[in-house]
């Protein structure tokens, strides 16, 4: 999950931490499941921008949800493909109907889960070999090359990444 809390300080944070503690009680609910359950989790908060991913290893399928301003995309057999969200806050305004995304989760699978502080059309990286490199070297790789001197990323930027190599550690 990926829950970018509305506006900044304490009161943002208090609603990313609210879906994180939630989400605990849910994990083996659908993700649109559980953003209906968070939805009623967060009422109270600012709200949140929230993606749920879930990965099923026994079956290799990816279910993606999410609600307001998170993105996902995936990549499998070297093709990206964007995970959409729905409009709406989570805790303040869920939209009547939430649609589930499923994807194969085969041939060198790479998910990256963002807040809205990359810039909208962000390019995912190219690097054939991103999927076999350390997920925090992919989140950082592409926070850089979402940036450009003309537009830096914002502060409030998130990325987290999900790849089936596990990085190598000497």
């Amino acid at each position: 999950m990926l829950a970018d809390g509305l506006g900044h300080g304490p009161e943002a944070a208090r609603a990313s931490s609210a879906a994180v503690t939630a989400l605990h009680r849910w994990a083996h609910l659908s993700p649109a499941e559980s953003l209906r359950r968070l939805h009623d989790a967060l009422r109270g908060t600012r709200g949140a921008a929230v993606a749920v991913a879930q990965l099923d290893l026994s079956v290799r399928r990816l279910r993606f949800a999410g609600i307001g301003n998170v993105g996902a995309r995936l990549r499998t057999g070297g093709t990206w493909r964007a995970l959409l969200s729905r409009p709406g806050i989570v805790g303040v305004h869920r939209p009547g109907t939430l649609r589930e995304e499923e994807a194969d989760w085969t041939d060198d699978p790479l998910l990256i889960l963002h807040t809205d502080g990359l810039p909208s059309r962000w390019t995912p990286p190219s690097d054939p070999g991103l999927p076999r490199a350390d997920p925090a070297v992919t989140a950082a790789v592409t926070i850089r090359d979402a940036s450009s001197p003309a537009r830096p990323v914002r502060d409030d930027t998130a990325v987290a990444v999900l790849t089936s190599t596990p990085p190598e550690h000497p």
